[in-house]
């Protein structure tokens, strides 16, 4: 992440308008609600997640680890280090598991709707049946490991740590100085590191590289999603318009992982032609996204400038 030389503007000193209700919420408070938002996001769907019918739930309870990383990591500055820091880390092993069933469950969606709307317009697609089983069976060994990982010692305290964190912060004094400021600056900086990432890139970047910009693209998008309701209108348009840019690169993400997954499931029997079939058609959609990516970020500088930011 990129550093910058300015000591943070929410360091101690006189708000800029008494009575402004963004301040009447401490920077504590504000990372206490985030944090307690997708704790309760996690273990709303962590039974949906288990019965493994409705893959929303593990996209959700995805959704709320990844969140949880980011918000832990922007309110890192007012929460003592080590605590933090542990309970990230067991958010990135559960993530990872989660993460291993939702990759699956968006490849099988995108090859069932293939096939399907390929057979009613009668355009000539291979029989997916085998494909498709054989991706079935990965998606529920896939399914069978992670609710493994709910079932251990493990991951019951991951989510008491998480009630704990909730209930009584490691909150540092820093923690009940008004809210606007410290959200200003900390989204400011997730923002210059991802600017400095975009920058970096060559002329005709490779999809690796460009997995590396949506990495960092999906926490500045949580943070500006959390602070909207304090730093305002702009915020909100800002935070829109990283979803959709975060969004694009995240379709370009689902595509590679379709073509590594395909090119290993055309060596197996029966599902090379099918293989081969949706490997073009992904293609095609990540041709789609590396034609538009760079205007989608041209609309997020939008915002940006009038942050005062660009």
């Amino acid at each position: 992440m990129a550093e910058r030389a300015a000591a943070p503007k929410w360091l101690p000193r006189q708000p800029k308008g008494a009575g402004d209700p963004s301040f009447a919420l401490s920077i504590g408070a504000v990372a206490r609600l985030a944090v307690a938002e997708d704790v309760a996001r996690l273990i709303a769907h962590d039974p949906v997640a288990r019965q493994a019918r409705d893959p929303e739930g593990v996209h959700q309870a995805r959704v709320a680890t990844r969140r949880l990383r980011s918000h832990l990591g922007t309110f890192l500055p007012i929460l003592r280090t080590a605590p933090t820091e542990r309970l990230r880390d067991e958010l990135r092993w559960l993530g990872r598991a989660l993460g291993a069933v939702r990759d699956l469950d968006v490849l099988f969606l995108s090859l069932t709707d293939d096939f399907a709307v390929d057979a009613e317009a009668d355009a000539g697609a291979p029989d997916g049946t085998e494909l498709l089983a054989l991706l079935d069976h990965e998606r529920q060994a896939a399914t069978a490991r992670l609710i493994t990982q709910m079932q251990t010692s493990r991951y019951r305290r991951l989510l008491a740590d998480l009630g704990e964190q909730v209930a009584s912060p490691p909150f540092r004094v820093a923690a009940g100085l008004p809210a606007e400021m410290f959200l200003d600056d900390a989204l400011h900086i997730r923002f210059d590191a991802l600017s400095l990432g975009i920058l970096a890139l060559p002329t005709e970047p490779v999809d690796t590289e460009l997995h590396q910009i949506r990495i960092l693209a999906k926490p500045t998008r949580y943070a500006a999603e959390m602070s909207a309701p304090i730093l305002g209108p702009v915020c909100v348009r800002f935070a829109k318009r990283l979803s959709e840019f975060a969004d694009e690169l995240g379709t370009l993400n689902d595509a590679s992982n379709a073509i590594a997954w395909l090119a290993f499931a055309a060596n197996v029997d029966g599902c090379a032609e099918a293989a081969g079939w949706v490997a073009g058609r992904e293609a095609v959609r990540m041709a789609g996204v590396r034609a538009t990516w760079e205007r989608k970020w041209a609309k997020v500088m939008t915002p940006a400038r009038q942050m005062g930011w660009a």
